[in-house]
C-alpha cells in the first residue's frame, strides 16, 4: 500500500517550492515534511498546555523541536544563499517570483530589507501553509472518495467526459465543476484549518453571551460546517451541496474553510487551483482504495491531518 498522505505532503511541498521560490525541493523533501510535522504538533501542544516548561530545558519534546527547526533552517537559509549567488553571478531564471520580491522588499520609512531572520521567517510560514494544508484536504478527499463509490463514480465520468484522457491543465478547470465540489465538500467536513483563533476589540454579546474586550477565541469551523442549522444531514459527504443553486441559498458565513474577512487566507485560489488539478490527475487514472481494517480518525493538531497516516491501494482504472 501508499502512504498517500505522505506522498502527497511530498507533491505539495515540491509545488509549493516550484510556484513561489523558482527550486525543486524534492531532495529536502522527507526532512522539511518531517519538521513542520514536528513544528505543527509542538505549536499545538504549546496552545493546549496550561505551563509548558521553557524552551532551554532539555526535554524530549523541546529536544525534538529544536531538531525540526534545526532542518528547516538548513533548507531555507541555504536557499537564500543560492539565491544571492544566482544573482551575484548575473543568472536571472528565477527573476521576479516571491522569494526574489521578499528579497528586494524595503521598508517605505526606513529602507530597510528584511534580515536574513525575517526571510527566514517568511519562507518558512510560505513552505508550511502553502503545502500542509493543501495536502491534508486532497487525503481527506481520496478517503471520502474511498468510501463513497457513488460519488468516485461521478468525479470518474466527469473526468473521462471532459478530459479524455488527457492532463488537466488550468484551461480544464471552469468545466470540471464536479471536481471543484468534492473539494469543496471535502473541506466542509474535514477543514484542515479546522479553527481560527481571534481577540475582541471591543465588549459585544454573541448568542447571549457577553464577551468582554481583549478575550482570546476560539472560531470552530469544524464544528460550524457540521452544524444542521446551516447543513442538512450534516455528516453525510455530498458533494452536490455545492451546486450554485444550492450555495445561493445558503448563509454566506455557514462555510468557512478560508476563513473571512480582511485576514482570509491569501492563498486559497491558489490551493483550491491546485487541489483540484492533482485530483483531477490522479483519478482520472487510478482508483484508491482504504486498506482493510485501518481506521481513519481526524486528529486536531494545528492542521486536521489524519490520526494515524491513509494507508491506500491504488488500481489503475
Amino acid at each position: 500500500p501508499l502512504a498517500v498522505d505522505e506522498a502527497l505532503m511530498k507533491l505539495t511541498l515540491r509545488v509549493v517550492g516550484k510556484a513561489l521560490f523558482s527550486v525543486d525541493l524534492l531532495g529536502a523533501a522527507r526532512e522539511l515534511g518531517d519538521a513542520f510535522t514536528e513544528v505543527s504538533a509542538y505549536t499545538n501542544y504549546r496552545m493546549q498546555t496550561p505551563f509548558p516548561p521553557p524552551l532551554w530545558v532539555p526535554t524530549t519534546r523541546n529536544r525534538r523541536f529544536k531538531k525540526a527547526l534545526a532542518a528547516l533552517d538548513r533548507t531555507i537559509y541555504a536557499l537564500l544563499d543560492q539565491r544571492r549567488q544566482a544573482h551575484a553571478a548575473g543568472q536571472t531564471d528565477a527573476a521576479g517570483d516571491l522569494l526574489d520580491m521578499l528579497m528586494a522588499a524595503r521598508d517605505q520609512e526606513t529602507g530597510k530589507g528584511m534580515s536574513d531572520q525575517e526571510l527566514r521567517n517568511e519562507v518558512a510560514l510560505l513552505m508550511f501553509a502553502g503545502h500542509d494544508t493543501t495536502a491534508t484536504a486532497l487525503t481527506w478527499a481520496f478517503y471520502l472518495l474511498s468510501q463513497n463509490p457513488e460519488a468516485e463514480a461521478k468525479l470518474h465520468a466527469e473526468l473521462a467526459r471532459e478530459l479524455a484522457g488527457r492532463t488537466p491543465t488550468m484551461a480544464d478547470l471552469p468545466r470540471l465543476s464536479y471536481t471543484k465540489m468534492v473539494i469543496e465538500e471535502t473541506l466542509r467536513l474535514y477543514p484542515p484549518a479546522w479553527g481560527v483563533g481571534r481577540q475582541s476589540v471591543d465588549a459585544d454579546l454573541v448568542g447571549g453571551y457577553a464577551i468582554p474586550p481583549n478575550a482570546s477565541l476560539t472560531l470552530p469551523f469544524y464544528v460550524l460546517h457540521r452544524d444542521p442549522r446551516w447543513w442538512e444531514d450534516p455528516e453525510r459527504f455530498d458533494p452536490d451541496r455545492f451546486t450554485p443553486e444550492r450555495s445561493a441559498r445558503r448563509h454566506k458565513f455557514a462555510y468557512l474553510p478560508f476563513g473571512a474577512g480582511p485576514r482570509q487566507c491569501i492563498g486559497n485560489n491558489f490551493a483550491m487551483m491546485e487541489a483540484q488539478l492533482v485530483l483531477a490527475t490522479v483519478a482520472q487514472r487510478y482508483r484508491l482504495k482504504l486498506v482493510p481494517g485501518h481506521r481513519v480518525e481526524p486528529n486536531p493538531i494545528f492542521v486536521l491531518r489524519t490520526s494515524d497516516g491513509l494507508p491506500m491501494f491504488i488500481e489503475r482504472r
